[in-house]
């Protein structure tokens, strides 16, 4: 396998001096049956750092350097990734920190995980044998576990103890299909955008704990402006990956307007409130459908197997049927202990309207998403896709 360990640098000419002999003749030499290549992505450092790894070319064949612009942390590993990918043909990729705060003697660590069955491999401080500089203050640290849990809690990926670490080994069979010309963020906060996109493919994830360290040259490059960008990318994913679920709930919205009169007007046509019920529910469903077909769910008019119009609307009213037993049996037993109407304050309000509402919200809905998203337009298999296939909502 042909791993590319990508070194971002902007000044950090001292510590190239020392980090590419000790990665070359003693980190290097450790790993077995792998091609590893180092690519140093420079972002036109006026210290000469290029000049720095120009001078060890010749020593070793396997350095690669890559100049261009700086915008950002960001921008240079995803100006890394595309070269790694394109140019020189990776399996995988590392990312990896030029100023000593990643340790060099865990990258053998990261490759074990890989060989092992891992697909992306996280060098984590929040995992029992990890850890953080002990010279942070308590309001770095604080910020740190607080970033990181923020980022879990909102993007539901509690599967993972280090979400904003910079040091990682991914296969690029994932990477690919990764849209990081479009990505979030050009700073620090990249990082979380690809972490997400690449578990969102079903990518096996493991975390090996590594101690986290204080530069040793120059001064720390993040500054508040990156943790509003942290905190905005984060955001941006769950809206991005929440848009589909925000569509399907005003669908539902007026999925109900539509449900409630067709209900309604059946029970004075004379039926009786049960069967009512079942009335408004498949109309409900019907009009869901068109709806969720044409907007919802568009972006899934190039699976194969989505099949013809009709054929989804028969499997979308065959798996739904349970939407309308649930609904029936609610009004039923609702109206069997409550009767008809049940009085509040001074009000006596019909037992199907007022049972309607927690049934759709916590039955109907979940039940019906779930089945959308499996069965009839089967998002799942969007995962999969190329990125430009890739949804973004």
């Amino acid at each position: 396998m042909k791993i590319v360990v990508i070194l971002p640098t902007y000044n950090e000419r001292e510590n190239v001096k020392k980090l590419i002999p000790l990665l070359e003749e003693e980190i290097f030499p450790q790993i077995h049956h792998h091609d590893i290549q180092l690519l140093v992505v420079d972002d036109n450092s006026p210290d000469g750092t290029a000049d720095e790894v120009k001078a060890f070319l010749e020593k070793w064949k396997n350095i690669h350097l890559l100049s261009g612009e700086k915008k950002g942390l960001g921008a240079a590993y995803v100006r890394g990734m595309h070269y790694a990918m394109d140019k020189m043909h990776a399996d995988a990729v590392m990312e990896f920190d030029s100023d000593f705060q990643h340790d060099p003697h865990d990258i053998p660590r990261l490759v074990n995980a890989m060989d092992e069955g891992a697909d992306y491999v996280i060098g984590s401080r929040y995992v029992p044998g990890g850890g953080i500089p002990k010279e942070w203050g308590i309001h770095r640290k604080i910020i740190s576990k607080f970033g990181g849990l923020f980022a879990q809690i909102v993007l539901w990926r509690f599967n993972v103890h280090d979400m904003t670490s910079g040091f990682k080994l991914t296969k690029t069979s994932f990477l690919k299909n990764v849209d990081l010309d479009h990505l979030y963020s050009k700073y620090y906060a990249y990082k979380m955008h690809i972490l997400h996109d690449v578990l969102r493919q079903g990518a096996k994830v493991t975390e090996v704990p590594i101690i986290f360290y204080e530069r040793k040259e120059g001064s720390s490059k993040i500054t508040r402006k990156d943790l509003f960008d942290s905190f905005w990318v984060v955001i941006r994913l769950r809206l991005r990956d929440s848009a589909r679920f925000i569509k399907f709930l005003f669908v539902g919205g007026t999925g109900f307007i539509v449900q409630l009169t067709a209900q309604e007007t059946a029970v004075k046509l004379g039926t009786s409130h049960p069967t009512g019920v079942a009335i408004g529910a498949e109309t409900a469903i019907i009009s869901n459908f068109l709806f969720n077909n044409f907007w919802t769910f568009s972006d899934t008019h190039h699976l194969k197997h989505r099949g013809n119009f009709f054929v989804r609307l028969i499997k979308f009213n065959i798996a739904s049927f349970a939407a309308i037993i649930i609904q029936y049996l609610a009004d039923f037993i609702a109206e069997l202990f409550f009767g008809p109407t049940i009085h509040f304050l001074s009000f006596a309000l019909p037992t199907r309207i007022i049972i309607l509402f927690p049934t759709i919200i916590f039955l109907v809905i979940p039940l019906n998403y779930l089945i959308y998203n499996k069965i009839i337009w089967k998002t799942q298999d969007l995962k999969k896709a190329k990125p430009a296939e890739v949804p973004t909502s």
